[in-house]
């Protein structure tokens, strides 16, 4: 079986450099070393698992150094190899990336601070090397995918874990695909009977989708014949489906129709030209080419009808698309220093989690605060200039003014959100036009703790009072 599986998984790294694929070699022969003799819950050989950790990540054709560490990762928490057995054989890189997955001992921590300790130290290693947070998705999603020889109670609680924290931070690194699964085996062990009836109202509505594409498909082509343009259709992870559900959203949220061009002016011109054969639908444009708020999902988006049906467009390029398929991937390559696999990985997972640090010591209130500000649904907020400033959804105007430019926000006197004068504790909405009135003199006050939701507002606020 081990020997079936080293041979699979060296056909999966073809595109690897010859000198790569050495080194994946001995990576390999050191974790079936070091897991000789273990099994895990279903019986099966421990080493089973490093590697299909290891091969959920060639799908996106996943660098070296992220793959040995895939293959390594247990190995200093569960055998009696050091992190300095890493460093020697593998090097630095390899080895932080192993440490920051390694769980601290359980000792006699309740199970919830231990959990909110090793998500702790998880996101802090990550915002050093992100491949950290990719390898424990990964790694979740082979747990998930075998779960079932675990007991029920056990099942609800880490099928719980996966949907609040895990699938959120697959979408944050745009690895979709990983989300998707995870949606669908969190979802399908929380709660059967939710899962097995929304399945099913989206399996049908599904059906009608592709009948009305398949109609429309060629009424496009002819209609925008330049320039050229692919047409695809996807539709929203499972879980996610339902909390749009639950919200109001129509099933026409769940399914989009990819366009794809090759450049982003050809985006704009198809965008024309649909709008011209269809009629837009009111408020639902949205241009996430010009304003990025996702790195791996830049698109123009647009909701039109279609023969009486609503549909959402997605417009995007060849590379865009690209991008939404590799997610974080497409920024890693063999060559980026450390210096610049930290700069990359704080870009992604931005200043959230060292500003939570500052302001929170307790390890389950970290939890509490950097599930809402790095997880959360991001709305996006304009200035009068329109600099665009992303916030979780729930962020008010304290919020805003201290993530746009802290000097102001300090001698903030009034504001106005659209042209109108509004509250400091106003909770802002996506695309709201906000404007910071000042005077001379610091403003700050201890009252606006209660109105702050983001860790950089507190931190910036709790700063100024101190001093």
């Amino acid at each position: 079986m081990v020997d079936k599986m080293v041979d699979s998984l060296l056909e999966k790294v073809n595109y690897l450099k010859k000198e790569q694929i050495e080194q994946l070699r001995e990576a390999i022969s050191f974790a079936i070393k070091a897991h000789h003799g273990q099994r895990r819950a279903t019986g099966e050989p421990y080493i089973i698992h490093p590697f299909t950790v290891c091969e959920i990540l060639t799908d996106y054709n996943a660098d070296v150094v992220t793959l040995i560490s895939a293959l390594l990762h247990d190995v200093v928490e569960d055998t009696n190899y050091t992190i300095v057995d890493i460093i020697r054989n593998f090097g630095s890189q390899v080895a932080l990336i192993v440490e920051g997955l390694t769980k601290v001992d359980k000792g006699t921590y309740q199970k919830e601070e231990y959990n909110a300790i090793n998500v702790k130290k998880l996101l802090t290693a990550s915002i050093e090397d992100v491949r950290v947070a990719i390898i424990k998705i990964a790694d979740r999603l082979h747990n998930m995918r075998t779960l079932s020889v675990k007991k029920i109670e056990q099942k609800v609680a880490y099928a719980n874990e996966t949907l609040s924290f895990f699938s959120p931070l697959a979408e944050r690194l745009g690895l979709f695909k990983m989300q998707v699964e995870l949606e669908e085996l969190g979802f399908g062990y929380l709660n059967p009977t939710k899962y097995q009836k929304i399945n099913k109202l989206i399996n049908n509505y599904q059906n009608l989708f592709i009948e009305k594409f398949r109609i429309f498909i060629d009424e496009m082509k002819v209609g925008i014949d330049t320039p050229p343009i692919e047409l695809e259709w996807g539709k929203v992870p499972i879980y996610k489906s339902y909390s749009l559900l639950q919200e109001g959203s129509p099933f026409s949220d769940l399914f989009t129709i990819k366009v794809i061009t090759d450049s982003s002016i050809d985006c704009y011109t198809v965008l024309g030209r649909i709008h011209t054969a269809y009629k837009p639908i009111d408020q639902q444009f949205q241009d996430n080419l010009a304003i990025e708020k996702n790195i791996f999902s830049n698109h123009l988006s647009t909701k039109v009808l279609v023969n009486d049906v609503e549909v959402r467009f997605n417009i995007l390029t060849k590379d865009n698309l690209k991008n939404n398929q590799l997610g974080v991937f497409s920024l890693i390559h063999d060559n980026l220093t450390s210096g610049e696999i930290k700069s990359l990985s704080m870009g992604i997972l931005k200043d959230s989690i060292e500003a939570v640090k500052l302001i929170s010591k307790d390890p389950i209130e970290f939890y509490d605060l950097i599930s809402y500000e790095l997880l959360q649904k991001e709305i996006t907020v304009f200035t009068p200039k329109l600099d665009a400033v992303l916030l979780p959804e729930g962020s008010t105007i304290i919020d805003f003014a201290f993530n746009f430019n802290p000097s102001l926000a300090k001698r903030m006197i009034h504001v106005r959100v659209n042209n109108e004068i509004k509250p400091l504790n106003t909770v802002l909405n996506d695309l709201d036009i906000v404007e910071i009135i000042t005077v001379d003199n610091d403003t700050v006050s201890l009252v606006w703790l209660n109105y702050a939701q983001t860790a950089k507002a507190c931190k910036e606020i709790n700063g100024l009072i101190i001093n």
